[in-house]
């Protein structure tokens, strides 16, 4: 008889310690987060039954799905508490139930999958920039090389964007959007870039920002300065078209826009 508790009292255990946190927030070593499963061993059907009850208890984890279960065990794992009401907080299963979300065609989720970027430039132009369209955005909303005034410490420094997309040809904070920060080809993202891009985020009040290197996408919803932020999905650019329904549910221009007055309401409560 298998001596392991069941993962659903484990995860609940977990949820139940991030809850009575202040950032609903907590990080694990991967022994430590794993051996409370009492695993001899990560196979694949257990890591899956895992990673669905941690969603299914609205817990977020800080590795993206490839590497959950792989890593090494002196890997953190950061585990986060989501509201299901918020983006960040929908499951795979009711994500993939929602209608009438519009689609590219095959042929142009086969054309990005297969294109091959020489350069830094061509992954924008040919790869970040129809993504974007494709989720509603237009010519006016894009601001390229977008120049951010921010400070290092005490020190005001000017940095620069990649990508900004805003509501419109405005260029006001009240109309900043997303984020968007583009990395080398093949350069693994570190979280100096995811820092990079929240830094951005957070003082032009984007509802999102998103970091990639032309292969791997992960995209990150910005909860305020004092909420920890939640990384919404992660994924290669040949897995874009079976996560697409929550990279439109989550940054579409609509949906975009939604959360931002989500955001500015949030300001004005925590501002009382």
């Amino acid at each position: 008889m298998s001596k392991n508790p069941p993962v659903a009292d484990v995860v609940e255990e977990m949820l139940q310690s991030v809850l009575a946190s202040p950032k609903r927030q907590r990080r694990l070593l991967s022994k430590t987060f794993w051996g409370k499963f009492g695993f001899k061993a990560r196979t694949r059907e257990r890591v899956e039954q895992v990673k669905t009850t941690l969603r299914q208890r609205a817990l977020m984890f800080s590795l993206d799905d490839d590497t959950f279960g792989t890593e090494s065990k002196n890997e953190w794992i950061v585990l986060t508490y989501v509201s299901p009401d918020l983006p960040g907080g929908v499951s795979e299963e009711q994500d993939s139930a929602i209608a009438d979300v519009p689609a590219p065609s095959d042929e142009w989720f086969t054309m990005l999958e297969q294109r091959d970027f020489e350069s830094e430039r061509e992954a924008e132009y040919y790869f970040i920039v129809p993504l974007l369209e494709q989720l509603g955005y237009e010519e006016d909303d894009f601001a390229i090389g977008y120049p951010v005034q921010m400070y290092e410490g005490v020190r005001k420094v000017n940095k620069e964007a990649d990508f900004v997309l805003f509501d419109g040809s405005s260029r006001s904070k009240e109309d900043a959007l997303l984020v968007v920060e583009a990395k080398k080809i093949g350069k693994i993202l570190t979280e100096d870039a995811v820092g990079q891009a929240r830094g951005y985020a957070m003082w032009l009040t984007t509802p999102y920002y998103m970091v990639t290197n032309g292969e791997e996408i992960r995209l990150y919803l910005f909860r305020g300065a004092v909420l920890p932020d939640v990384m919404v999905k992660t994924f290669k650019r040949n897995d874009m078209r079976q996560h697409w329904h929550t990279l439109h549910n989550a940054i579409s221009k609509a949906a975009t826009i939604e959360r931002k007055e989500q955001l500015r309401d949030s300001y004005k409560t925590f501002g009382k």
